[in-house]
């Protein structure tokens, strides 16, 4: 089976490396602590330190507005800067998830940097006011990629290796900007189902945001390089200087790092997932105690948990005399919790929902038994967050580890639509920003929604609340004119709080073949610029039989 590869430095003493499982399962091959990893999200560290070298060397600003490097972004009314670019604060939308939103998920295109940048520019809104709230964002990543690459004049792969990996002797350490380039010793990324194991590699060319290929070893040295400052101390505190919201708020966020405490431990850390690849790294600068952890396992190995398990065989002991927190009033009966149960969603990010029940006397969240302990009347928390009831129908949540601002949650009224109500919701709606078109339509009395080109990626949506609908990894909600009539509908899904989709016509037939459409998409796709475009007649399909191509 698929496993791990594990390096544990303490003190001055030798690096304890271990290594568990295949990097191969075709060919038989064991991992071993010199084989390469993908990194995923650890990867922004080595993004945002050679940010900062430009920054040092007065190329770059903190608080320059990406738009002087990356004109093809539009104007939002307010400028981005590189220092929320860095924080995940900027307030653009995750293009990964847009182009999810799409139809193409990772692993179904093969994408770049210059598609990534695409993707952004199209986009004529934001998740929030640029610096006013913290939100995930390897789209700011690729960016500084692109800034980098487009500042210094030399690729980013080149610019890390002269200033990063070489100096600090990280031999093994490169970027993935060509995913069929042969790379001695690297592990092949899996992901299990009822079936067995299969290959589930990220094949993408983008970098900056992921990409980063390396070793346990190699990711000691880093760490290593930033306990001792070889970076140079502007890099080096830089890196840990936690980000800053608009309302003077620090957050736990650094600039490719977290800033936070395990145990009371001052942990300095990041954990990556990019297909069947999973890290994590992190030091614990008062212990000098440092761990990476590398897996090619999929869904099968929690990177994080694991990293957590081993930290826990090193660090000190928690003291239980240290107050865990403010005192929990007595448990409360389900009588009195019942008031507080229900369905909840955030208007500012639809996709933000909480459905909260009680069980023994406990109010949890439903999707993973999270239990919010009773503070005072209406006041609860967990180990990193409060939540206060303004009434039975609102309440709002604060993160107490900074990792977010303040978000506030409505109670949604359940909705069980007729035929007739579905009825008005089907048509067809289009995206400009998403390059994406839907039908909805209602079968079997459910409603359903394709996406345009692709009928067989379907997804049945179940309603939650008025013009409301879930499905696995979203939120659609429909928009009605002031006529009544619905306009638009609205998607939410991770970092994309609001994605929009114009109503364009009513649903087509999904059992008849619309060759007009087959052209245009066929004729979008083939040739996607303004040129001219050859004549299409003779993919026109004229009765029974084959559909004949010529050129």
């Amino acid at each position: 089976m698929p496993g791990c590869a594990l390096g544990v430095e303490q003190e001055s003493a030798p690096p304890v490396l271990r290594a568990y499982g295949s990097a191969d399962l075709e060919h038989g091959v064991a991992i071993d602590p010199a084989t390469v990893f993908e990194i995923g999200s650890v990867s922004k560290q080595f993004t945002a330190a050679a940010v900062l070298i430009l920054i040092e060397q007065g190329k770059l600003a903190f608080d320059d507005d990406v738009r002087k490097y990356v004109p093809e972004l539009p104007d939002y009314g307010a400028k981005i800067t590189i220092a929320q670019l860095l924080g995940h604060t900027s307030g653009l939308r995750e293009y990964e998830e847009i182009e999810e939103i799409a139809g193409w998920p990772l692993t179904t295109r093969i994408y770049t940097l210059k598609d990534t940048l695409e993707v952004a520019a199209r986009q004529r809104s934001l998740n929030f006011q640029p610096g006013a709230a913290f939100s995930y964002s390897s789209t700011g990543y690729t960016l500084l990629a692109i800034i980098a690459e487009r500042v210094s004049g030399t690729p980013l792969t080149a610019f890390t290796r002269d200033h990063l990996f070489e100096p600090l002797g990280m031999t093994h350490t490169q970027w993935r900007d060509d995913f069929r380039r042969v790379v001695k010793g690297r592990a092949i990324a899996y992901d299990a189902d009822a079936g067995g194991y299969h290959q589930f590699m990220p094949f993408s060319n983008v970098i900056g945001s992921g990409g980063l290929l390396s070793t346990v070893a190699d990711l000691l040295k880093w760490n290593e390089a930033l306990d001792t400052g070889a970076l140079g101390s502007f890099v080096t505190a830089e890196l840990q200087r936690q980000s800053t919201l608009l309302d003077g708020r620090a957050i736990s966020y650094a600039r490719g790092l977290y800033v936070a405490s395990y145990h009371g431990v001052r942990e300095i850390w990041h954990a990556g997932e990019r297909a069947g690849y999973l890290s994590f790294l992190a030091r614990y600068p008062d212990q000098h105690l440092s761990i990476a952890l590398l897996c090619n396992a999929g869904e099968d190995a929690d990177a994080s948990a694991l990293g957590d398990r081993v930290a826990d065989l090193f660090l000190p002991a928690p003291d239980a005399s240290t107050p865990a927190g403010p005192k929990t009033t007595p448990r409360l009966t389900d009588e009195q919790l019942a008031p507080y149960a229900g369905l909840f969603f955030n208007p500012k990010a639809i996709f933000f929902q909480m459905r909260l029940d009680v069980k023994n006397g406990v109010l949890r969240r439903e999707s993973d038994g999270l239990e919010f302990a009773p503070v005072a009347a209406g006041d609860f928390k967990t180990r990193n967050s409060t939540i206060h009831f303004t009434d039975k129908d609102h309440f709002v949540r604060e993160f107490t580890n900074g990792g977010a601002s303040r978000a506030e949650y409505q109670r949604m009224q359940p909705w069980h639509p007729e035929a007739a109500q579905l009825s008005e919701l089907a048509g067809r709606y289009e995206s400009a920003e998403a390059l994406a078109t839907y039908d909805v339509s209602v079968e079997n009395g459910h409603l359903v929604l394709a996406v345009d080109d692709r009928r067989w990626d379907r997804a049945v949506l179940d309603p939650v609340s008025t013009d409301m609908f879930k499905e696995p990894d979203a939120v659609i909600r429909f928009i009605r004119a002031a006529n009544g009539r619905v306009s638009s509908l609205e998607i939410g899904e991770g970092h994309v709080y609001s994605l929009s989709f114009r109503r364009i016509g009513d649903a087509p037939d999904p059992h008849k073949l619309d060759i007009h459409r087959v052209r245009e998409r066929l004729s979008s796709r083939l040739w996607p610029n303004p040129a001219p475009r050859p004549a299409l007649s003779a993919w026109a399909h004229h009765g029974p039989g084959p559909l004949h191509v010529k050129e």
